[in-house]
């Protein structure tokens, strides 16, 4: 399965699911908003409602205290004049961003403050302090012009308002009937995506189980190819080795008992087929060798790597009496004493193998402390440098240096079976370490061994 697939699926499901959140949001900020304006609107309404209440109020106020001369009509007519101002201002403001209705507010207002004054006209006027006298019945009829003109501009905002309302409630019931249908087509699609993701990683899933026991099962076949291979290459090696042997016990025996009845050139011909036997037996027991260390797992202790290659030099004592040993103090470290001993001896061994004719030779084994990283994690390791100033190597062959077989062709000539530094590139690595190597040819060489500390 193509994993940008599955990668796409999630994403857009993602992105429908926050389109999801945010519409939802918006729709719940709208549904507010619509509340908002119309109960805005039913205030106005009520502002309006109030407002012609108020003035008719104040005119009957007005008319019962000119003809009952009871002053507290004459109060009310004062608290219900207060009113219909108070009434004009909340009007005023609850339409302050509707254009159309701050026009009709100042009309209004203009026309209230006409009407107010025309009724405190009237009830001056019927005072017997008033300056000049009107006829009471003309100054009523007079005013009565104003009255319409003030209903007919109050019923002009009513019905504006009510139209408005009108429009908002019809917006609102659309709101209310498609942002369900919305939500509910956008959830259907996102359960779709993710339920089909489902499918597709589930599958995923499946086939890597499916991958993982047939995976399982070939590792087993394959453990099982390994011992069944290690033990042909056992029983193989032994069986070639046993040949081997009677060649070898049957040249000697001629060279013994019967080299008199040969000529030099059989003679000669009897020590190359020896010769030939003893690379081939030495070729078997290294490759023996390598095999053990690629399928052993021996139990680690403590060894004293200073012992081990007094141990090592001690063995090669008879071939080192023209050579330099320099020693320096070696640490104790975690590994397997076996193999670490084959370790020098293959490193150790080289360097006496490869010496030059022309300089007195050395060998120095010396100890450093060095940290290497690991990505940005430190680590502490025992640098071990084993040196020589031998035929040394040329460096763009260094690769092949640790291969098995891997014969340089500067030193094709000597005797050596190609395998030796490739065992000690395996016992490093069952030690959780690194083998490098430089030099230069005719110069000497340099094997650094990293070991954890």
């Amino acid at each position: 399965m193509n994993k940008k697939l599955v990668n796409l699926i999630f994403g857009i499901s993602l992105s429908v699911l926050l389109l999801l959140s945010v519409l939802t949001f918006d729709r719940l900020s709208t549904f507010k908003e619509y509340s908002d304006i119309i109960d805005r609107s039913n205030q106005t309404l009520l502002a309006i409602s109030n407002l012609k209440s108020g003035f008719n109020t104040a005119i009957a106020e007005q008319r019962s205290y000119l003809l009952t001369k009871d002053t507290t009509y004459y109060y009310q007519f004062q608290e219900e004049k207060n009113y219909m101002r108070h009434s004009l201002q909340q009007f005023s403001r609850l339409t302050r961003e509707d254009k159309v209705h701050q026009y009709y507010a100042e009309k209004l207002e203009e026309q209230v403050d006409n009407r107010i004054q025309s009724l405190l006209v009237e009830v001056i006027n019927d005072t017997s302090s008033a300056k000049y006298k009107y006829v009471q019945n003309e100054l009523i009829f007079k005013n009565e012009q104003i009255n319409r003109d003030f209903y007919e501009l109050i019923n002009k905002v009513d019905q504006h308002e009510k139209l408005l309302l009108k429009r908002r409630l019809r917006l609102k019931e659309f709101e209310e009937q498609f942002t369900p249908f919305l939500l509910f087509i956008l959830t259907l699609a996102t359960l779709g995506f993710l339920g089909y993701s489902f499918v597709l990683v589930s599958r995923e899933l499946q086939k890597r189980d499916e991958a993982t026991e047939l995976l399982q099962e070939n590792v087993e076949n394959l453990n099982r190819s390994n011992k069944e291979l290690e033990q042909y290459a056992y029983v193989a090696s032994h069986d070639l080795q046993e040949p081997l042997r009677k060649i070898r016990m049957f040249a000697t025996k001629l060279t013994r008992d019967h080299s008199e009845n040969l000529d030099e050139k059989g003679l000669n011909l009897l020590q190359r087929m020896d010769a030939s036997s003893e690379r081939m037996t030495n070729l078997i027991n290294d490759l023996l060798s390598l095999s053990r260390l690629l399928s052993d797992e021996p139990e680690k202790e403590n060894v004293k790597l200073q012992l081990v290659v007094n141990e090592v030099l001690q063995s090669f004592e008879d071939k080192t009496e023209d050579v330099e040993i320099d020693l320096g103090e070696l640490p104790e470290i975690s590994g397997h004493k076996g193999q670490i001993y084959q370790l020098f001896q293959n490193l150790i061994g080289n360097a006496i193998k490869f010496r030059r004719n022309d300089v007195n030779s050395f060998i120095r084994v010396k100890a450093y402390k060095k940290v290497r990283y690991k990505g940005d994690i430190p680590s502490m390791y025992h640098h071990i440098v084993v040196k020589d100033n031998g035929k040394g190597f040329d460096r763009q062959f260094k690769d092949k240096m640790f291969t098995v077989f891997g014969r340089l062709e500067k030193t094709s000539d000597v005797e050596g079976t190609g395998i030796g530094l490739s065992i000690c590139s395996r016992i490093m690595q069952n030690h959780g370490g690194e083998i490098d190597a430089d030099g230069e040819v005719n110069e000497g060489a340099e094997f650094h061994l990293y070991f954890p500390a």
